[in-house]
């Protein structure tokens, strides 16, 4: 073989096709060559992704993950019946018995109060026959129409057209009864009760509003029903009052607990008399007051509550709207309440000046807590618009205010700590239990005539 033919021979040998030069560029060299060579594709490996088990999870970490179902798997439909139905409140039509022959009655009030602390206690005391359960209906009412004024003061009403016809006035019973009446919440006094010498109230009632307000209707004080029931009952009399109290001043002690259990419960206490002014009434206060126990608390913490005081003149007339005499009657019960403890001039009386314009301290001297509430006439009183002005605004303007100043007053705190409509419960009869086992009272008989 030629020289030439050997040259072309080895030229054609280290030709070589485009896969192979290919590959021959991606050939490594170096000492890391030999490795990589020797690695065969089936030892390499997936990474492996390392998750936490969802129970490994914190309590609260884990109730926030959210997990999408599966496509196979239906979303859980919870029906109405699996649902735990809500307690249904329940509201009072017409007052119930707290306290009853001595005894204070909760298990049945238990369904209209909840765990709210924003409510406010009002109670009412006074001598029989002078509007106490007709002033709380006033009060528990949105707005005092005719209907409602005809509903509280029908008696009052019939008995003033025609006193001595008594045919008249039966007739005009049947004749004024009417079925959309709205009913009283709490009893008023009829004309039967006044001729067999009842009381339409017995022990307290309560009513429940539906704003959260409680209203507390007590038995008359200084009642001669009430000493004439405790005499004809000795087993009531036992159970009312302690035994070791004379029967003759039974009645009046019983008046005086109840007044102090009030006094303790309440956020506001209404002293309503139908005339200016009876001394007996301003003594029986200040001596309840004064026998008020107090109540004790597991941390032996000395705090005593007493609730804003307001007196309440019902029957009012013209000249009682006077500034002079208005004058008269606030600095009688600023000088017969001048040292009380009960508050007494928190600005709830008509001597602001702000319900009727010339009853303002520049007119009648310092506020006191002091209400007026005119007398109604029955159907002799004129109706129409073209009324001549009685010296005061409208009844129904009245009452609007007073229920916005009870409504509208800074609460003292009951006890040390903050109470619900339910804890409050339980402390009316811790009260209540205190007040009968208080020796305050058989003491304050050995000091009566």
């Amino acid at each position: 073989m030629s020289e030439f033919e050997k040259k072309k021979m080895i030229s054609y040998k280290n030709r070589s096709s485009p896969r192979e030069a290919s590959s021959s560029n991606r050939t490594f060299s170096g000492k890391y060559a030999s490795k990589i060579r020797d690695l065969d594709s089936s030892d390499v490996k997936q990474p492996t992704i390392l998750l936490k088990n969802k129970d490994a999870l914190p309590e609260d970490n884990a109730t926030n993950i959210k997990q999408k179902p599966k496509d196979h798997e239906a979303t859980p439909i919870i029906s109405s019946k699996d649902v735990e139905p809500q307690p249904h409140l329940k509201y009072m039509k017409k007052s119930l018995k707290l306290i009853e022959d001595g005894t204070i009655n909760s298990d049945h009030l238990q369904d209209y109060l909840q765990e709210n602390s924003d409510f406010i206690v009002v109670g009412v005391v006074g001598p029989q026959g002078v509007g106490k359960s007709t002033l709380l209906n006033l009060l528990t009412e949105k707005k005092v129409t005719e209907s409602v004024k005809r509903s509280l003061f029908k008696s009052h009403t019939e008995a003033a057209d025609d006193y001595n016809n008594g045919i008249t006035i039966f007739t005009q019973m049947l004749e004024n009864t009417h079925l959309d009446e709205p009913t009283s919440v709490f009893k008023v006094e009829s004309l039967e009760d006044i001729e067999n010498c009842e009381n339409a109230t017995q022990g307290i009632d309560i009513y429940v509003s539906p704003n959260r307000v409680i209203f507390l209707d007590c038995q008359p004080f200084l009642s001669v029903a009430v000493a004439v029931d405790l005499s004809e009952s000795e087993n009531k009399r036992s159970n009312l009052v302690s035994d070791f109290i004379p029967l003759e001043n039974s009645g009046e002690i019983q008046g005086l607990q109840y007044t102090a259990f009030l006094m303790s419960v309440c956020h506001i206490l209404l002293v309503v008399q139908d005339w200016f002014f009876d001394s007996n009434i301003v003594r029986f206060i200040q001596t309840a007051k004064m026998l008020k126990p107090t109540i004790s608390n597991p941390e032996d913490e000395y705090s005593e509550h007493f609730p804003h005081l307001i007196m309440v003149q019902n029957k009012a007339q013209m000249a009682d709207f006077t500034p002079k005499q208005f004058e008269v009657m606030q600095k009688v019960y600023e000088t017969l309440f001048q040292k009380t403890k009960l508050p007494f001039h928190t600005n709830l009386g008509l001597g602001s000046g702000r319900i009727i314009n010339t009853l303002k301290p520049e007119n009648c001297g310092n506020k006191v807590n002091l209400f007026l509430i005119p007398e109604i006439k029955g159907n002799n009183q004129p109706n129409t618009e073209n009324d001549v002005y009685s010296g005061h605004p409208p009844l129904e303007e009245l009452i609007r205010r007073l229920r916005a100043n009870i409504f509208g007053v800074t609460k003292n705190s009951l006890t040390h700590v903050q109470l619900t409509e339910k804890t409050w419960l339980i402390y009316c009869n811790k009260v209540w239990e205190t007040v009968k086992k208080s020796p305050f009272f058989v003491e304050y008989t050995k000091l009566m005539p």
